[in-house]
Protein backbone atom coordinates (compact mmCIF):
# COMPACT_ATOMS: atom_id res chain seq x y z
CA UNK A 1 0.00 0.00 0.00
CA UNK A 2 1.37 3.47 -1.11
CA UNK A 3 1.69 5.53 1.89
CA UNK A 4 0.47 9.11 0.99
CA UNK A 5 1.51 11.16 3.48
CA UNK A 6 5.62 10.11 3.05
CA UNK A 7 4.84 9.95 -1.19
CA UNK A 8 2.76 13.85 -1.05
CA UNK A 9 5.82 14.71 2.04
CA UNK A 10 8.96 13.81 -0.24
CA UNK A 11 6.89 15.62 -3.50
CA UNK A 12 6.46 18.74 -1.34
CA UNK A 13 9.89 18.57 0.14
CA UNK A 14 11.25 18.64 -3.58
CA UNK A 15 9.32 21.28 -4.82
CA UNK A 16 9.67 23.74 -2.00
CA UNK A 17 13.21 22.88 -1.82
CA UNK A 18 14.26 26.56 -2.84
CA UNK A 19 11.90 28.58 -0.28
CA UNK A 20 11.87 29.62 2.41
CA UNK A 21 8.99 31.58 4.83
CA UNK A 22 8.43 35.36 4.75
CA UNK A 23 9.77 36.21 8.22
CA UNK A 24 11.96 33.60 9.87
CA UNK A 25 13.58 32.35 6.74
CA UNK A 26 12.61 28.98 7.97
CA UNK A 27 12.59 26.33 5.01
CA UNK A 28 9.18 26.40 3.57
CA UNK A 29 7.97 22.59 4.00
CA UNK A 30 8.06 23.84 7.91
CA UNK A 31 4.40 25.83 7.24
CA UNK A 32 3.15 23.00 5.47
CA UNK A 33 4.40 20.09 7.78
CA UNK A 34 2.32 22.83 10.34
CA UNK A 35 -0.95 22.69 8.21
CA UNK A 36 -0.88 18.89 8.21
CA UNK A 37 -0.09 18.79 12.12
CA UNK A 38 -2.87 21.57 12.87
CA UNK A 39 -5.38 19.05 11.43
CA UNK A 40 -4.51 16.34 13.01
CA UNK A 41 -4.80 18.49 16.41
CA UNK A 42 -8.52 19.01 15.41
CA UNK A 43 -8.65 15.26 14.59
CA UNK A 44 -8.25 15.15 11.10
CA UNK A 45 -5.92 12.75 10.13
CA UNK A 46 -7.19 10.62 6.92
CA UNK A 47 -4.75 10.24 4.30
CA UNK A 48 -6.03 11.95 1.76
CA UNK A 49 -6.82 14.94 3.81
CA UNK A 50 -3.18 15.12 5.30
CA UNK A 51 -1.43 14.68 1.83
CA UNK A 52 -3.78 17.48 0.32
CA UNK A 53 -2.48 20.07 3.38
CA UNK A 54 1.30 19.06 2.42
CA UNK A 55 0.64 19.90 -0.96
CA UNK A 56 -1.68 22.84 -0.74
CA UNK A 57 0.40 25.33 -2.11
CA UNK A 58 2.67 23.47 -4.42
CA UNK A 59 0.35 24.89 -7.35
CA UNK A 60 0.05 28.39 -6.25
CA UNK A 61 4.20 28.85 -5.42
CA UNK A 62 6.23 26.44 -7.58
CA UNK A 63 6.32 25.15 -10.95
CA UNK A 64 4.13 22.25 -10.09
CA UNK A 65 0.62 21.64 -12.51
CA UNK A 66 -2.60 20.48 -11.34
CA UNK A 67 -2.04 17.78 -14.02
CA UNK A 68 0.77 16.45 -12.76
CA UNK A 69 -0.90 16.40 -9.15
CA UNK A 70 -3.29 14.29 -10.80
CA UNK A 71 -1.15 11.68 -12.59
CA UNK A 72 0.89 11.27 -9.04
CA UNK A 73 -1.83 11.77 -6.28
CA UNK A 74 -5.08 11.36 -8.31
CA UNK A 75 -8.15 13.65 -8.60
CA UNK A 76 -9.27 13.20 -4.81
CA UNK A 77 -5.89 15.35 -4.02
CA UNK A 78 -5.31 17.12 -7.08
CA UNK A 79 -8.73 18.75 -6.78
CA UNK A 80 -8.15 20.02 -3.31
CA UNK A 81 -5.36 21.51 -4.23
CA UNK A 82 -6.81 22.82 -6.91
CA UNK A 83 -9.26 25.10 -4.62
CA UNK A 84 -6.69 25.88 -2.43
CA UNK A 85 -4.72 27.76 -5.19
CA UNK A 86 -4.67 31.46 -5.02
CA UNK A 87 -4.23 32.33 -9.16
CA UNK A 88 -6.39 35.60 -8.90
CA UNK A 89 -4.96 38.72 -10.41
CA UNK A 90 -5.85 42.77 -9.86
CA UNK A 91 -5.46 44.70 -6.60
CA UNK A 92 -4.90 43.19 -3.43
CA UNK A 93 -8.19 44.25 -2.21
CA UNK A 94 -9.94 42.78 -5.40
CA UNK A 95 -7.86 39.69 -5.10
CA UNK A 96 -8.72 38.81 -1.51
CA UNK A 97 -12.47 39.09 -2.26
CA UNK A 98 -12.30 37.15 -4.91
CA UNK A 99 -9.88 34.39 -2.45
CA UNK A 100 -12.96 34.15 -0.13
CA UNK A 101 -15.64 33.91 -2.61
CA UNK A 102 -13.42 30.83 -4.08
CA UNK A 103 -12.65 29.28 -0.59
CA UNK A 104 -16.83 30.13 0.06
CA UNK A 105 -17.61 27.34 -2.38
CA UNK A 106 -14.32 24.91 -2.12
CA UNK A 107 -15.45 21.59 -0.83
CA UNK A 108 -15.89 20.99 2.50
CA UNK A 109 -12.44 19.13 3.14
CA UNK A 110 -10.74 22.25 1.46
CA UNK A 111 -12.27 24.29 3.78
CA UNK A 112 -10.66 22.27 6.42
CA UNK A 113 -6.96 22.77 4.54
CA UNK A 114 -7.34 26.10 4.08
CA UNK A 115 -8.78 26.92 8.04
CA UNK A 116 -4.86 25.28 8.89
CA UNK A 117 -3.06 26.94 6.88
CA UNK A 118 -4.96 30.25 8.06
CA UNK A 119 -3.73 29.41 11.72
CA UNK A 120 -0.12 28.85 11.32
CA UNK A 121 0.35 32.17 9.12
CA UNK A 122 -1.86 33.58 11.10
CA UNK A 123 0.49 32.82 13.80
CA UNK A 124 3.66 33.36 12.01
CA UNK A 125 2.40 36.86 11.39
CA UNK A 126 1.43 37.88 14.94
CA UNK A 127 5.07 36.33 15.81
CA UNK A 128 7.16 38.52 13.62
CA UNK A 129 4.92 41.44 12.33
CA UNK A 130 2.39 42.37 14.79
CA UNK A 131 2.14 46.04 12.83
CA UNK A 132 0.64 44.34 9.78
CA UNK A 133 -1.41 41.92 11.86
CA UNK A 134 -4.64 43.91 11.97
CA UNK A 135 -4.35 44.02 8.05
CA UNK A 136 -3.60 40.34 7.37
CA UNK A 137 -6.34 39.56 10.08
CA UNK A 138 -9.09 41.61 8.72
CA UNK A 139 -8.42 39.95 4.99
CA UNK A 140 -8.66 36.45 7.01
CA UNK A 141 -12.19 37.20 8.62
CA UNK A 142 -13.23 37.85 5.17
CA UNK A 143 -12.73 34.55 4.16
CA UNK A 144 -13.82 32.93 7.59
CA UNK A 145 -17.02 34.75 6.86
CA UNK A 146 -17.19 33.99 3.42
CA UNK A 147 -17.05 29.81 4.23
CA UNK A 148 -19.26 30.68 7.15
CA UNK A 149 -22.12 31.51 5.44
CA UNK A 150 -21.64 28.18 2.97
CA UNK A 151 -21.27 25.77 5.75
CA UNK A 152 -23.14 27.12 8.96
CA UNK A 153 -22.86 25.27 12.05
CA UNK A 154 -21.12 22.74 10.06
CA UNK A 155 -18.24 24.57 9.99
CA UNK A 156 -18.52 27.22 13.01
CA UNK A 157 -18.84 24.81 15.65
CA UNK A 158 -15.71 23.29 14.55
CA UNK A 159 -12.85 23.31 17.06
CA UNK A 160 -10.31 24.33 13.75
CA UNK A 161 -12.58 27.24 12.94
CA UNK A 162 -12.75 28.66 16.64
CA UNK A 163 -9.51 28.45 16.62
CA UNK A 164 -8.82 30.73 13.18
CA UNK A 165 -11.76 33.10 14.34
CA UNK A 166 -9.97 33.38 17.78
CA UNK A 167 -6.60 33.80 15.94
CA UNK A 168 -7.73 36.74 13.50
CA UNK A 169 -10.10 38.93 15.00
CA UNK A 170 -7.95 40.07 18.61
CA UNK A 171 -5.97 42.27 16.56
CA UNK A 172 -8.51 44.00 14.68
CA UNK A 173 -10.54 44.76 17.54
CA UNK A 174 -7.76 46.29 19.16
CA UNK A 175 -7.04 48.64 16.55
CA UNK A 176 -10.62 49.59 15.85
CA UNK A 177 -11.17 50.03 19.22
CA UNK A 178 -8.38 52.38 19.91
CA UNK A 179 -9.53 54.76 16.64
CA UNK A 180 -13.07 54.83 17.28
CA UNK A 181 -11.78 55.78 21.21
CA UNK A 182 -9.85 58.39 19.52
CA UNK A 183 -13.27 59.60 17.63
CA UNK A 184 -15.81 59.34 21.35
CA UNK A 185 -17.32 56.10 20.02
CA UNK A 186 -18.35 52.38 20.72
CA UNK A 187 -16.68 49.92 19.13
CA UNK A 188 -18.46 46.00 19.39
CA UNK A 189 -17.10 42.80 17.72
CA UNK A 190 -19.73 40.28 17.06
CA UNK A 191 -19.61 36.62 15.22
CA UNK A 192 -17.56 36.20 12.18
CA UNK A 193 -15.45 39.27 12.89
CA UNK A 194 -18.28 41.46 11.53
CA UNK A 195 -17.55 45.36 13.07
CA UNK A 196 -20.32 46.95 14.44
CA UNK A 197 -19.81 50.78 14.84
CA UNK A 198 -22.46 52.79 17.03
CA UNK A 199 -22.83 56.08 19.26
CA UNK A 200 -21.87 55.63 22.96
Amino acid sequence: MIDLYKLAYGFASKAHAKQKRKYDKAPYITHVEAVARNLVRHGYNEPVLQAAALLHDTVEDTNITVPQLLETFGPEIAELVYWLTDKEKGKRRDRKLMSAWRLARAPYEAKLIKLADLIDNSEHVLAHNAKFAPVYMAEKQMILSKMAENEGERLTEQSLFKQAMALTIDPVRKVKAKKMRKNGLAFSPIMLGDLVWGRS
